[in-house]
């Protein structure tokens, strides 16, 4: 998505005005589109409760319980209810997330379970930057 990519880019301005533009969207009832990138882009983005209050009003739905699971920090459940979805990226994403968070509390065992599947998926797609990002990691919790 358009946020993800300008978040990669470094181009966090870009990111927060097309962010807006998704939780106008989600304000306004029109259904779930976004949540899940606006969850993923939140820790940088810094709109969590903003997005928690308007996902309260969204109709309960898979991708709606698993974005909120992300805000909640239960990184390795959303993976999990992602991987459940069929949402791939999505989940070696939030699984990669978890991992750096499990690496910084000093939990190097679950930290590299998540990497590994990560990197599963990341090495199946070609995806060189996550992979790099993934091994950096793994250096880091051993």
């Amino acid at each position: 998505t358009k946020v993800r990519v300008d978040l990669e880019l470094g181009r966090t301005a870009e990111a927060r005005r097309t962010a807006r533009e998704l939780l106008s969207y989600l304000d306004r009832g029109a259904g779930s589109f976004g949540a899940m990138t606006l969850a993923l882009a939140t820790d940088v983005l810094g709109f969590g409760d903003e997005l928690r209050g308007l996902m309260a009003r969204l109709p309960a739905g898979r991708t709606t319980r698993a974005a909120g699971t992300i805000l909640d920090g239960e990184l390795e459940r959303a993976a999990d209810m992602l991987g459940e979805m069929g949402d791939l990226p999505s989940e070696a994403t939030v699984r990669l997330r978890a991992a750096a968070a499990l690496v910084e509390s000093g939990r190097r065992a679950e930290a590299d379970e998540q990497l590994g599947r990560a990197l599963a998926f990341f090495r199946s797609v070609g995806a060189t930057r996550y992979i790099r990002e993934g091994e950096a990691l793994f250096a880091a919790s051993a």
